[in-house]
């Protein structure tokens, strides 16, 4: 669920600095529908919870508008209003939203994180890079920074100074499966492909690890020519039929050479 910004009196100290999360139900994409006729938002529970959800979500950001609108030079607020924009799908508005609040505010360290952060979700490179060490520089404390400005340093070929700032993600959040995640990936792209197969391991045996941790460890397999064992972990989330498909997938992409590519595209 979005947060709003009048839910309590603490919101503003609290939230802004966090990443918004939207809590919507997805229903009807799998479901068999008849040839004829139509189905409304309410026919199923599901659907009526989405669209719930999306009134609710709209309504939200309405308010994080109104306040920012306000208070255009509050960095704080700027923050909130950015991450429920990038939240409910508008990374656009919301980075424009950073960029204009940063030039009143330079050296605000939420602000910077979360431009940077907008910055490599969309464009992980020299941008994003220099935007997240000023974050650094100004003393953040997140570690999604960390593992933002890592994902900005492979993106550009630079592994050693990704697994430092991984490294120093997982030093403010310990065991963090998506840092390890990301860190065995960076490993696997220097050329350490055991060493990153023993760090992907051990992030998908953490509570709270997501399928895409596992699918990454298939991936580090597959670069190893290991496609049974690929196959198996894809099969954890995935089905048999559906891993099986991937691995194919997986074998082509393999043979083109491109690793890095290979990643971006299946991770």
């Amino acid at each position: 669920m979005l947060i709003d910004p009048v839910s309590s009196p603490r919101s503003r100290a609290m939230l802004l600095g966090a990443t918004a999360v939207i809590a919507i139900a997805l229903g009807g994409c799998s479901q068999n529908r008849m040839q004829t006729g139509s189905l409304t938002d309410a026919d199923t529970p599901a659907q009526a919870q989405a669209a719930a959800g999306q009134e609710q979500n709209a309504q939200i950001v309405e308010r994080w508008a109104a306040a920012y609108k306000r208070d255009p030079k509050n960095p704080e607020l700027a923050v909130g209003y950015g991450q429920a924009l990038a939240a409910i799908g508008n990374p656009g508005r919301a980075m424009a939203i950073y960029e204009a609040s940063l030039k009143h505010n330079p050296r605000h360290t939420e602000l910077l994180s979360a431009y940077g952060r907008g910055l490599a979700r969309e464009k992980p490179g020299p941008q994003a890079i220099a935007a997240l060490q000023r974050a650094k520089s100004a003393g953040a404390k997140e570690w999604t920074t960390y593992s933002a400005l890592g994902a900005s340093f492979d993106a550009v070929g630079r592994h050693e100074d990704a697994q430092k700032a991984y490294q120093e993600a997982l030093t403010l959040k310990p065991d963090e499966p998506s840092v390890l995640s990301n860190m065995g990936l960076s490993q696997a792209l220097a050329g350490n492909i055991s060493t990153a197969e023993e760090t992907l391991k051990r992030a998908s045996r953490l509570p709270g690890a997501e399928p895409t941790v596992r699918q990454n460890l298939a991936l580090v397999y597959g670069m190893q020519g290991k496609f049974k064992e690929a196959e198996a972990e894809l099969a954890k989330d995935l089905g048999v039929a559906q891993a099986r498909e991937n691995v194919r997938y997986m074998r082509q992409m393999m043979s083109q050479g491109n690793n890095w590519d290979a990643i971006r595209r299946a991770s």
